[in-house]
């Protein structure tokens, strides 16, 4: 997968992970930890907010949302479920209203799963937040889903 250059790169820059996992200290949220390595952060998990489907009320998600906007540096982790993301990141995002509140933030994305080749899986989330960022005005960095592509996706952070 192809990284673009990040725009934010400061000590002071405000850094969100949005874990979609149900295992909240799992193996997404171990590739986060790699990923910002000594950089401090925010972790936002999904599973510990009742956000219901859309049309059954909005629960917890403006505590969510509220932690997650005016974000610099936003990384998406979720695990691969049925070749897309998890439902609570679906969920999450089918509440979201198109808004000013990150633009300009970079967006990293970390998408893993058990199959040994996810690029479908990967293209497909691709698309989705692709779509999400440009919506927002986010600038899309890129999408990893093995340590090696972590490891790479961090040095556009650092």
């Amino acid at each position: 997968m192809k990284f673009v250059n990040a725009t934010h790169r400061n000590e002071n820059d405000k850094r969100v992970f949005l874990n979609a996992s149900k295992n909240v200290g799992g193996k997404t949220s171990l590739m986060a930890k790699d990923f910002f390595r000594n950089l401090t952060y925010q972790q936002v998990n999904l599973a510990d907010y009742d956000i219901p489907q859309v049309g059954k009320g909005t629960g917890e998600y403006d505590q969510v949302w509220n932690q997650v906007k005016n974000a610099d540096v936003l990384l998406i982790g979720t695990p691969i479920y049925w070749s897309d993301v998890s439902g609570y990141l679906k969920t999450f995002m089918d509440h979201l209203d198109v808004n000013d509140d990150l633009k300009g933030a970079d967006l990293y994305v970390i998408a893993q799963g058990m199959a040994i080749d996810q690029s479908e899986a990967v293209n497909t989330i691709y698309g989705s937040l692709s779509h999400f960022a440009s919506r927002f005005g986010i600038h899309f960095i890129g999408i990893a889903s093995t340590e090696k592509e972590v490891a790479q996706l961090n040095e556009k952070l650092q």
